[in-house]
């Protein structure tokens, strides 16, 4: 990943050695050498948070506001080090703490992370494969990673001033339309201060969604009806009233209509639809053994 975020600043030839004569020659040297781009020395650099900085996050520090620049000269400092904080804690920050021997990975089901991904392009023990060649491959996935998550944290950026002007266009409080889709999540989240909105709506290429908005406990404040989960079409039609609807999915988190005025009927019928009582305590306990005895 280091290697990747300096092709993205430099014509990068590489050489892989620890022979300190052939690295006194170079112009850039990390992971090895004992300099400030490598971090196997005792005299570590920290984060706030604790968790040490590899090679991959010393030259990320170093090197990322021009890889941004590079991408977008127009961005302002401030913005270059929300952009250069996102892809540290998002990406970096992850790949030097397992460099570091930090675990942290402690979810049940197994994920493969950046990584395992990336080590994985290591020959395994019965190839013939050049080690060089190898890592090449893996600096090629490394930055495609890299590239797609400064993009998208470019476009973020970019959705604001849309998210903004929806947002102050709205004609009912619970309910945000985009002219065209943009990653809203995050600026609403911060723009939505009384935490009013519960729907988006955004057209797709031939037909129009929407999404409910999530809570900072990643809970849809409101799901829509009971009655659309799964369904689709004509039964989705006949449940609604709405002659285009398409979908609802079983989550009932989002729903697609054929027309802007199909989903914005569907936006009315679901906030009509009154709140959902929640179980609490022992109550929880027996709705859910009643769930599992109904299956």
């Amino acid at each position: 990943m280091a290697t990747a975020i300096l092709k993205e600043v430099y014509d990068v030839e590489l050489v892989r050695t620890r022979d300190n004569k052939i690295l006194e020659k170079l112009d850039i040297v990390y992971d090895v050498g004992g300099g400030g781009l490598d971090h196997h020395g005792l005299d570590k650099v920290y984060r706030e948070d604790g968790i040490p900085y590899a090679s991959s996050g010393l030259v990320w520090n170093k090197f990322g506001r021009q890889v941004i620049s590079n991408k977008n000269s127009s961005l302002g400092e401030e913005e270059v080090e929300t952009v250069i904080k996102h892809i540290d804690r998002k990406l970096i920050e992850g790949i030097d703490a397992l460099d570091n021997g930090v675990w942290i990975d402690t979810t049940e089901i197994p994920l493969m992370n950046i990584s395992s991904i990336i080590s994985g392009f290591n020959p395994n023990w019965k190839s013939d494969k050049d080690e060089d060649v190898a890592f090449n491959e893996a600096v090629q996935v490394a930055s495609s990673i890299l590239n797609n998550a400064v993009d998208n944290r470019l476009s973020v950026l970019k959705a604001r001033e849309c998210v903004v002007k929806a947002y102050e266009k709205r004609k009912t409080k619970e309910l945000l339309i985009l002219n065209k889709y943009c990653p809203y999540g995050e600026i609403l989240r911060d723009i939505d201060e009384n935490n009013e909105v519960l729907y988006v709506i955004y057209p797709r290429k031939d037909s129009y969604a929407i999404q409910t908005i999530r809570n900072d406990n990643r809970e849809d404040k409101k799901k829509f009806p009971a009655s659309w989960a799964g369904k689709r079409d004509e039964e989705l039609s006949s449940v609604t009233g709405v002659k285009d609807a398409v979908f609802c999915h079983t989550g009932r988190f989002l729903a697609v209509a054929g027309s802007l005025e199909g989903i914005m009927k569907m936006a009315e019928l679901a906030l009509a639809e009154p709140e959902e009582r929640k179980p609490s305590g022992i109550f929880e306990f027996i709705h859910k053994a009643m769930k599992k005895i109904k299956k």
